[in-house]
């Protein structure tokens, strides 16, 4: 008698995302081999949206330090006290308290600048939690290596598991991921400090070049790491090539590149609206959606310009979309020349 599969009990979401057998079941070699339009950019993500869910969560979860600069952000560790509100009631009240003068102006000034306002003021607990953020150098680029891999291979169609691949992209590129991920931030820091300080201490018609030529490089940076993080997990090369190969990636696929980085920005632009007038949403929607997303769409941008620079011309093998070298009718095989580099996989 044959058996009824049909009250078989489905599994549960979180089932499917990290059940370690895997989740993702790939595309065929022929639909991955298509190239990659804006259209089958979403057809990727809805395919994979559990994955893409379970990333964002590995994120935040993954780079867990920020947790703590978040809570201290909110000054539950500060203690609220009153001060004045204005800059000049410490010389006005110096003044008057030094030369003992009492009359209606100096009594005017003090009720004017003598308003008194709500501050926050930091705590060692405060301190130390901000001090705890900084942990996160530790985890940033181990993070977003497993990420790329992730996505990388959901990109070249490839079936995915959650956490037998992440175990996997740590155990071979952790020291690289993380001193790569050290770098990364580092400049980050470096690029909104100086877009910052031009926007708002500057003035003038040099600080205006300044600042537009630091948005500049913010973008070509922000281009970048769509390529750095892909390079580390997929060739052996030192962290200087890497970072020389992804600026390259970034002039040479400038195409696709912009158009991820304007559809990013357009998605984070959109999310702070929403935050404006539905804040639990649009406080919620980075945490289990946007980061995903807007990193995808870098890969997504970022990989079949890689694969056909420096995977294509040097390997024939059954890689989604691999080149086939075509022989001359000889029975004796080509030498091929000396690899320059080592895929990961």
């Amino acid at each position: 008698m044959a058996l009824n599969h049909s009250n078989k009990k489905k599994k549960h979401l979180l089932y499917n995302m990290f059940n370690p057998r895997g989740n993702g079941r790939g595309i065929t070699k022929e639909e991955a081999a298509k190239p990659k339009t804006i259209g089958r950019f979403f057809r990727y993500f809805s395919t994979n949206f559990n994955m893409m869910f379970a990333l964002n969560i590995f994120a935040f979860l993954g780079n867990f330090p920020i947790l703590f600069g978040l809570f201290a952000l909110t000054g539950n560790l500060n203690i609220n006290t009153t001060a004045p509100a204005s800059s000049l009631f410490a010389p006005i009240y110096g003044a008057i308290t030094a030369g003992n003068v009492k009359n209606p102006v100096s009594a005017a000034l003090m009720g004017v600048h003598g308003v008194q306002a709500e501050v926050s003021m930091m705590t060692p607990a405060t301190k130390v939690f901000f001090g705890l953020t900084l942990l996160v150098i530790f985890t940033f680029g181990i993070v977003n290596a497993c990420i790329a891999y992730v996505m990388r291979n959901i990109v070249k169609g490839d079936s995915t598991t959650l956490i037998t691949d992440i175990k996997y992209c740590i155990k071979r590129n952790w020291k690289q991921a993380l001193l790569l991920g050290i770098i990364d931030i580092i400049m980050i820091a470096v690029i909104a400090y100086d877009v910052l300080f031009f926007f708002v201490g500057g003035t003038g018609a040099v600080a205006s070049f300044l600042f537009g030529a630091m948005l500049i490089v913010a973008m070509l940076y922000i281009m970048m790491r769509s390529y750095m993080y892909i390079l580390l997990v997929t060739f052996d090369l030192p962290i200087r090539k890497i970072l020389k190969n992804s600026f390259i990636f970034a002039l040479l696929g400038f195409k696709r590149n912009i158009v991820a980085f304007l559809g990013g920005a357009l998605v984070w632009v959109l999310d702070y609206l929403i935050i404006t007038f539905i804040f639990p949403v649009g406080l919620v929607l980075p945490v289990i959606f946007l980061v995903s997303f807007t990193t995808f769409m870098g890969i997504y941008a970022a990989y079949p310009k890689i694969k056909e620079v420096m995977i294509d011309p040097y390997y024939v093998s059954d890689d989604v979309g691999a080149k086939e070298r075509s022989g001359d009718g000889d029975d004796e095989e080509e030498e091929l020349p000396e690899p320059i580099f080592k895929d990961r996989g």
